[in-house]
């Protein structure tokens, strides 16, 4: 079976035809900017010999199963099997699509799936649109200067999009924590039990954590253990060692000693100047 489109309910211009990357097989990129109705579905069993970068505008698609909502990347490597098109519940897809014969740099930075950017700020959004259009307009020239200007256009947002996944990812990696230790407080919150959550060695996980939330990971379980026994000293009429057993410190000694260091005052001299103040 060769690479051509096998195309369903569909009918499309020229200049829309998905055969036409392959039967140019010399261009390094072919891009362009599609809004297509419900009828709109491409498969081809075999996919294509490049990688195909989709950024949903608005609308919906669907990719192998997937839906794709606006502000959605996705990306097709060579050799997959292409099924995507118009999510049919929403009737309309407008998208931005790229096939690129990527060198070996820019297949590295093509190592993934999708990813949302729906949470980026508008500016980082701006700019992964105008560079992705830019890249559109100069690849349908057939100049070669264009065609170069096109994939360094395309370059630009690879490498964007790799620094944003940097930042996503930071993001879920702390929101994930941020949930987590608190709602385990009096739990086993060492070191590798969190390493183990967020799938990372020991030493990888503590490097991370030390890049996202400026502190050691113990540390920052301590200090979520006695903001707890604050909270707990305020509220309540527990002992000094209720609070310290319902915080995570299993030994009373030692939680006064750490919050005495923290707050300049042992926790019952700490609960009544508090109340006095």
């Amino acid at each position: 079976m060769d690479d051509f489109a096998t195309i369903r309910t569909m009918k499309l211009s020229k200049e829309l035809d998905p055969g036409y990357i392959v039967r140019h097989p010399y261009r390094q990129i072919s891009a362009g900017e599609y809004t297509m109705d419900a009828s709109y579905r491409i498969v081809r069993e075999t996919g294509l010999k490049d990688h195909l970068i989709m950024l949903t505008l608005s609308g919906g698609g669907i990719a192998c199963g997937e839906k794709l909502g606006p502000k959605t990347i996705y990306v097709f490597h060579p050799g997959e099997r292409h099924d995507y098109g118009t999510d049919p519940a929403i009737g309309e897809w407008r998208f931005l699509w790229a096939h690129i014969h990527a060198s070996n740099d820019l297949s590295a930075l093509l190592d993934w799936r999708r990813l949302e950017l729906g949470a980026i700020p508008s500016e980082e959004f701006s700019y992964l649109l105008e560079h992705f259009r830019e890249a559109a307009l100069n690849s349908a020239t057939g100049n070669s200067l264009d065609e170069a200007i096109a994939m360094n256009a395309m370059e630009c947002v690879l490498l964007r999009v790799a620094r944003l996944r940097g930042e996503i990812g930071n993001i879920e990696f702390a929101d994930k924590l941020r949930a987590y230790i608190p709602q385990h407080i009096t739990g086993d919150l060492s070191l590798p039990t969190l390493a183990k959550l967020a799938h990372l060695s020991t030493s990888r996980f503590a490097h991370r954590f030390r890049e996202v939330f400026g502190m050691p990971p113990l540390a920052y379980v301590e200090s979520c253990r006695l903001g707890a026994a604050k909270r707990l000293l305020l509220t309540t009429s527990m002992s000094v060692k209720e609070v310290a057993l319902s915080s995570g410190f299993s030994d009373p000694l030692y939680f006064t000693r750490r919050f005495t260091k923290a707050f300049g005052r042992p926790p019952s001299e700490w609960r009544i100047s508090y109340h006095l103040e």
